[in-house]
């Protein structure tokens, strides 16, 4: 199957689309793929994101940094997910963020001046994908929210236990970490061997045991209080 084909069904922003009218919509949106190399900069605080995309293969990570001068993750993306679409939609000069290439990277490119600027576009899905588009920046804002619900915590475990919160359970009580100890220490804005230290005492306290990025629940009240 065509790459291209393959990211946008896993793409929410292409949901309801048939399979047979990608094309229509790629031509309409001007859909161009490109590739980058890990550690590659696709997108410095200050600039201005002209085009939004979506992750066809690979992780980009999207952060800021903080007063101190460091770099806080805010988000990872994987294949089928969108980035740059608030900063487009909002007409922002000047971007907040940085968006990075954790991996070796292939993005494509749209084009939503047809969604935006009522342009003339042929194409009769047009008004499918702005409400996917919709959908999916209200996603983006709740994702958002939660985020500083977690930065609202004092105390590092209640951050530990908002972020496993977040993720989806597998049978058995395990969970997989989406980021690794250093990038979670930065996720959660607090100091990695702190961020071990805590981990620490939560098994041998008997709540979670962990190996790597898998963790298994133990005390399932700790996720539910």
């Amino acid at each position: 199957m065509d790459p291209i084909t393959t990211v946008m069904r896993q793409c929410r922003l292409f949901d309801g689309i048939p399979e047979e009218k990608y094309q229509n919509v790629l031509a309409c949106l001007r859909g161009e793929t490109k590739s980058f190399r890990k550690d590659a900069i696709l997108l410095q605080i200050g600039e201005c994101q002209k085009r939004p995309g979506v992750v066809m293969d690979g992780t980009l990570r999207i952060s800021l940094y903080s007063e101190d001068g460091n770099l806080v993750t805010i988000e990872r993306l994987g294949r089928g997910q969108v980035f740059g679409e608030t900063l487009v939609c909002s007409m922002a000069e000047d971007s907040p963020i940085q968006i990075d290439a954790l991996t070796d990277v292939q993005v494509l490119y749209l084009d939503f001046d047809p969604l935006l600027l009522q342009q003339e576009c042929a194409c009769p899905h047009k008004a499918q994908v702005t409400a996917n588009l919709l959908r999916e920046m209200g996603r983006g804002a709740l994702f958002l929210n939660q985020k500083m619900r977690i930065l609202a915590q004092n105390r590092l475990r209640n951050r530990i236990k908002l972020y496993l919160q977040m993720l989806p359970a597998k049978p058995g009580g395990e969970l997989h970490l989406d980021m690794g100890r250093g990038e979670l220490a930065d996720y959660l804005c607090v100091d990695r061997s702190a961020l071990s230290r805590e981990l620490g005492r939560m098994q041998k306290e008997g709540i979670l045991a962990f190996q790597g990025q898998q963790v298994r629940i133990l005390d399932q009240s700790f996720l539910s209080v």
